[in-house]
């Protein structure tokens, strides 16, 4: 196995890596971190991910696991870089890293590129700000068989450290898709999408929803949820709450919603 060892943080592959992750906003998709094998596994079968380096220490190299993972990365043509523990705790965004990080870029596609499955089944994150909850909902978008995720402006990054940790690596299964919401309103509505939006002043339940047919499915802010003017254009859907919780978390709301898209869709799915 072939590999570079650096000791110093003023390598300049050590100084691009602390900047990408410093700087996540200028790079966007085209080039952040992650961190850990379980990740960095998934990246080797994601046809939308590219790996650009691997960092790993001395310590994780003498690991069964991680001599496995390093054979495989080592196949590619990826750069492979050893350095020291010190060096690898300031490119990991954990408190206790795993000894190996990658520096990564994610093939962006547009809505004309969404290849369905079948029904079409988009899930809309408009100006969720919690890596954690946006983490999970693109998640369960990728647990329920979703074809695509929409990110509309206001929303948190998809490709920060703590997001991507939050995903558990269904970042990398499923596309997702920065957009505008005029050029979403106009793309649903050429190919006959309906859209529906969680609002919990909306008269209409999840149960009542028509899923079986081609639909997006839109989660809002934190605190303010879905905005005006994707209301404007969404059947509004709410989840009853029969006991006395006053509201839902997002994810947990996504979640719901979700898998009433697969209940609806085909009992099949729990036939298991």
């Amino acid at each position: 196995m072939r590999y570079i060892k650096i000791t110093s943080t003023a390598n300049l592959l050590i100084k691009e890596a602390l900047k990408i992750k410093e700087k996540r906003a200028r790079f966007k998709h085209e080039a952040f971190l992650i961190e850990g094998p379980h990740l960095i596994e998934t990246t080797l079968s994601s046809s939308a991910v590219e790996i650009k380096k691997v960092f790993f220490t001395d310590e994780f190299s003498a690991k069964r696991e991680g001599q496995r993972l390093l054979r495989q990365i080592s196949k590619r043509d990826i750069d492979l870089v050893e350095t020291s523990v010190s060096i690898l705790s300031k490119l990991a965004d954990t408190e206790t890293p795993q000894g190996i990080v990658a520096v990564v870029s994610y093939r962006a596609i547009g809505l004309d590129e969404i290849k369905f499955k079948g029904i079409p089944f988009l899930v809309v994150c408009d100006g969720i700000q919690d890596p954690g909850n946006l983490g999970t909902i693109i998640r369960a978008s990728d647990a329920a068989g979703a074809d695509a995720l929409i990110i509309l402006p206001g929303t948190c990054d998809a490709f920060m450290q703590k997001t991507i940790r939050a995903t558990a690596g269904s970042l990398f299964n499923i596309p997702v898709i920065y957009s505008e919401p005029q050029m979403l309103f106009d793309y649903l509505n050429s190919r006959n999408i309906e859209m529906y939006a969680a609002d919990v002043h909306a008269k209409t339940s999840i149960y009542e929803a028509g899923f079986k047919k081609p639909a997006a499915v839109a989660f809002g802010n934190e605190a303010h949820g879905v905005s005006g003017k994707l209301l404007k254009r969404a059947n509004g859907i709410k989840i009853p709450i029969i006991g006395k919780a006053e509201s839902l978390n997002v994810a947990m709301s996504a979640s719901i919603c979700l898998y009433e898209v697969v209940r609806q869709r085909s009992d099949s799915h729990f036939s298991a």
